[in-house]
Protein backbone atom coordinates (compact mmCIF):
# COMPACT_ATOMS: atom_id res chain seq x y z
CA UNK A 1 0.00 0.00 0.00
CA UNK A 2 1.03 3.44 -0.82
CA UNK A 3 0.86 6.29 1.70
CA UNK A 4 -0.59 9.53 0.44
CA UNK A 5 1.97 12.22 -0.19
CA UNK A 6 2.38 14.68 2.64
CA UNK A 7 4.30 17.81 3.34
CA UNK A 8 5.72 18.86 6.66
CA UNK A 9 4.82 15.64 8.43
CA UNK A 10 1.01 16.13 8.22
CA UNK A 11 -1.31 14.15 6.00
CA UNK A 12 -3.49 15.96 3.48
CA UNK A 13 -6.54 15.30 5.66
CA UNK A 14 -4.83 16.94 8.68
CA UNK A 15 -3.73 19.90 6.56
CA UNK A 16 -7.29 20.37 5.29
CA UNK A 17 -8.59 20.26 8.88
CA UNK A 18 -6.05 22.87 10.02
CA UNK A 19 -6.93 25.09 7.06
CA UNK A 20 -10.63 24.80 7.90
CA UNK A 21 -10.04 25.75 11.55
CA UNK A 22 -7.92 28.75 10.52
CA UNK A 23 -10.63 29.86 8.10
CA UNK A 24 -13.25 29.67 10.87
CA UNK A 25 -11.03 31.69 13.21
CA UNK A 26 -10.59 34.39 10.57
CA UNK A 27 -14.35 34.52 9.95
CA UNK A 28 -15.00 34.86 13.69
CA UNK A 29 -12.46 37.71 13.97
CA UNK A 30 -14.08 39.45 11.00
CA UNK A 31 -17.53 39.09 12.56
CA UNK A 32 -16.37 40.51 15.89
CA UNK A 33 -14.68 43.43 14.13
CA UNK A 34 -17.92 44.12 12.27
CA UNK A 35 -19.94 44.10 15.51
CA UNK A 36 -17.45 46.44 17.14
CA UNK A 37 -17.66 48.89 14.24
CA UNK A 38 -21.46 48.78 14.30
CA UNK A 39 -21.58 49.45 18.05
CA UNK A 40 -19.25 52.42 17.70
CA UNK A 41 -21.49 53.93 15.04
CA UNK A 42 -24.71 53.28 16.99
CA UNK A 43 -24.26 53.77 20.74
CA UNK A 44 -26.54 51.64 22.87
CA UNK A 45 -28.13 54.55 24.73
CA UNK A 46 -31.04 56.06 22.83
CA UNK A 47 -31.67 59.83 22.86
CA UNK A 48 -34.49 59.16 25.33
CA UNK A 49 -32.14 57.35 27.70
CA UNK A 50 -29.49 60.07 27.41
CA UNK A 51 -32.16 62.63 28.32
CA UNK A 52 -32.36 61.11 31.82
CA UNK A 53 -28.62 60.52 32.45
CA UNK A 54 -28.12 63.69 34.54
CA UNK A 55 -31.24 62.89 36.58
CA UNK A 56 -29.96 59.40 37.39
CA UNK A 57 -26.90 61.01 39.00
CA UNK A 58 -29.00 63.04 41.48
CA UNK A 59 -31.58 60.39 42.37
CA UNK A 60 -31.07 58.09 45.34
CA UNK A 61 -29.42 54.78 44.44
CA UNK A 62 -32.59 52.84 45.30
CA UNK A 63 -36.15 53.57 46.31
CA UNK A 64 -39.33 54.94 44.82
CA UNK A 65 -40.05 58.40 43.47
CA UNK A 66 -43.18 59.84 41.90
CA UNK A 67 -43.84 60.98 38.35
CA UNK A 68 -45.45 64.07 36.84
CA UNK A 69 -45.80 65.05 33.20
CA UNK A 70 -47.54 67.61 31.05
CA UNK A 71 -48.13 65.01 28.31
CA UNK A 72 -51.52 63.95 29.63
CA UNK A 73 -52.44 61.08 31.95
CA UNK A 74 -49.74 58.41 31.90
CA UNK A 75 -52.37 55.74 31.14
CA UNK A 76 -53.09 57.45 27.81
CA UNK A 77 -49.46 58.21 26.94
CA UNK A 78 -47.44 55.40 28.48
CA UNK A 79 -44.29 55.52 26.34
CA UNK A 80 -42.66 58.55 28.10
CA UNK A 81 -43.42 57.02 31.51
CA UNK A 82 -41.95 53.62 30.65
CA UNK A 83 -38.89 55.23 29.02
CA UNK A 84 -38.28 57.18 32.25
CA UNK A 85 -38.73 54.01 34.32
CA UNK A 86 -36.35 52.06 32.08
CA UNK A 87 -33.74 54.83 32.00
CA UNK A 88 -33.72 55.42 35.76
CA UNK A 89 -33.77 51.81 37.01
CA UNK A 90 -33.16 50.46 39.63
CA UNK A 91 -35.05 53.44 41.10
CA UNK A 92 -38.78 52.74 40.82
CA UNK A 93 -40.83 55.49 39.19
CA UNK A 94 -44.37 55.35 40.59
CA UNK A 95 -46.94 56.73 38.13
CA UNK A 96 -48.28 59.25 40.66
CA UNK A 97 -47.04 62.36 42.50
CA UNK A 98 -47.66 60.96 46.03
CA UNK A 99 -43.98 60.94 47.02
CA UNK A 100 -41.57 63.46 48.51
CA UNK A 101 -39.36 63.32 45.40
CA UNK A 102 -40.97 63.34 41.97
CA UNK A 103 -39.53 63.10 38.46
CA UNK A 104 -40.90 65.78 36.13
CA UNK A 105 -40.93 64.71 32.48
CA UNK A 106 -42.23 67.67 30.49
CA UNK A 107 -42.28 68.78 26.89
CA UNK A 108 -40.19 71.89 27.69
CA UNK A 109 -38.15 73.41 30.51
CA UNK A 110 -40.75 76.17 30.90
CA UNK A 111 -43.44 73.64 31.73
CA UNK A 112 -41.46 72.21 34.68
CA UNK A 113 -42.07 75.21 36.96
CA UNK A 114 -45.76 75.33 36.06
CA UNK A 115 -46.41 71.65 36.74
CA UNK A 116 -44.39 71.83 39.99
CA UNK A 117 -46.35 74.81 41.33
CA UNK A 118 -49.71 73.38 40.25
CA UNK A 119 -49.05 70.17 42.22
CA UNK A 120 -47.44 71.57 45.40
CA UNK A 121 -43.78 70.94 44.54
CA UNK A 122 -40.65 73.02 44.24
CA UNK A 123 -38.01 72.41 41.60
CA UNK A 124 -35.14 70.71 43.43
CA UNK A 125 -33.00 70.34 40.30
CA UNK A 126 -33.85 71.45 36.76
CA UNK A 127 -31.76 69.35 34.40
CA UNK A 128 -32.96 71.00 31.21
CA UNK A 129 -34.90 69.62 28.28
CA UNK A 130 -38.06 69.27 30.39
CA UNK A 131 -36.52 66.88 32.94
CA UNK A 132 -36.37 67.88 36.62
CA UNK A 133 -36.39 66.51 40.14
CA UNK A 134 -39.17 68.00 42.24
CA UNK A 135 -39.56 68.06 46.03
CA UNK A 136 -42.88 68.34 47.85
CA UNK A 137 -43.36 71.72 49.57
CA UNK A 138 -43.57 71.81 53.36
CA UNK A 139 -41.27 68.87 54.13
Amino acid sequence: MRTPPSTGGYSLRAQAGIALVLLMVMLAIGTLAGYRAALQQHPSASPGERRFEALRAVLPARGTVGYLTDMGPWQQNQEPYYLAQYSLAPVVIAPDPNHELVVANCTSSGAVGEIAAANGFTVERDLGNGVALLRRLGR
